[in-house]
């Protein structure tokens, strides 16, 4: 079933999902309903019997970059398991990205039973990572990644929407010399700490925009794909913190990131900024403190796979 699809079949959906996964799942409405169709194309792969909905998989590919896309959804009700389902539904979901001349469809599974089918499908473990990576032909998923992002391109820098969904996640997947990539959105280098999200990682940087309080930014280069993330959020005190993070080989872009979030806390009536930087991501304090961020103390400790590092503040004026 194409996105966007009939309100019975999308509060059977719902319904099933939330069971599943003991999570509420109405978030999803909106996007079955169709609003991201000008950013990601939706397919719903669903089994039945006798009109009962069985299981489900969602199939998410991006418009911007058609070779990447997004497995997620892989539900099957209690009475209806270990009877093939879910490796069927996710077989059909594999086959029909491939078809559409995919290459790379991720997915990410904590269940070590769930993560064997996947394997036999093709998927393989991503290291630092709960995510998996199907590569289409005989490119492995390590060697994809490192060689995904083509240096020396053109980029440009937009407001963060929905056509990051699916093309965020190589870039946070790819290890990062820092510890701490974005500190309002708790997100840390696959080198340092196990990452948990795959299709769930764009709620997390959406969240920022609910209400107005905060804005996320992306980096992109003239082939479509995403080099760099970044983020603003305010407070009630008048203040801002802004972080981010790009790609390697687009380092230069990481200055024009922070700009444009420390415009956005101007233009928010934010008098001042700051930024939580691990105290051993030394690279990324200098990059800060050359944009004129001065130390403030001391920030909480964050905690990288059960070792404790502190952090340090770095603070700058937005008034004229």
């Amino acid at each position: 079933h194409k996105v966007p699809l009939a309100t019975t079949l999308i509060d059977e959906l719902l319904d099933l999902w939330s069971r599943v996964f003991a999570i509420c799942y109405e978030h999803e409405r909106a996007i079955l309903c169709g609003q991201e169709r000008a950013e990601n194309q939706d397919t719903i792969f669903v089994a039945r019997s006798a009109g009962q909905l069985l299981g489900t998989s969602h199939l998410t590919i991006s418009c911007t970059c058609a070779s990447l896309g997004g497995l997620g959804e892989v539900a099957v009700g209690p009475r209806s398991r270990r009877m093939g389902i879910a490796t069927r539904l996710c077989q059909m979901a594999r086959d029909e990205f491939w078809a559409q001349g995919g290459r790379a469809l991720f997915l990410g599974t904590g269940n070590p039973a769930a993560a064997r089918v996947y394997h036999r499908l093709g998927w393989c473990k991503l290291a630092g990572a709960n995510v998996m990576l199907a590569v289409h032909g005989d490119e492995g998923s390590e060697a994809f990644l490192a060689n995904y992002i083509s240096p020396k391109r053109s980029v440009s820098i937009a407001a963060g929407t929905a056509a990051a969904r699916v093309a965020m996640i190589p870039l946070i997947m790819l290890p990062h010399d820092w510890h701490m990539m974005d500190a309002n959105c708790r997100i840390f280098s696959t080198r340092h700490v196990l990452q948990h999200s795959c299709m769930s990682l764009y709620p997390i940087y959406q969240q920022l925009a609910v209400g107005g309080r905060g804005n996320w930014f992306t980096v992109r280069t003239d082939d479509g794909h995403l080099v760099g993330l970044g983020t603003v959020k305010l407070d009630e005190a008048g203040s801002a913190q802004v972080d981010g993070f790009t790609h390697r080989h687009y380092d230069e872009a990481w200055e024009l990131l922070i700009d444009a979030a420390l415009n956005w806390a101007r233009t928010g009536g934010a008098n001042s900024c700051r930024a939580v930087v691990s105290v051993e991501d030394q690279d990324k304090q200098r990059r800060f403190q050359a944009m004129g961020f001065e130390p403030a103390g001391d920030g909480d400790p964050i905690d990288l796979a059960g070792r404790s590092v502190n952090t340090v503040r770095l603070q700058r004026s937005l008034v004229a």
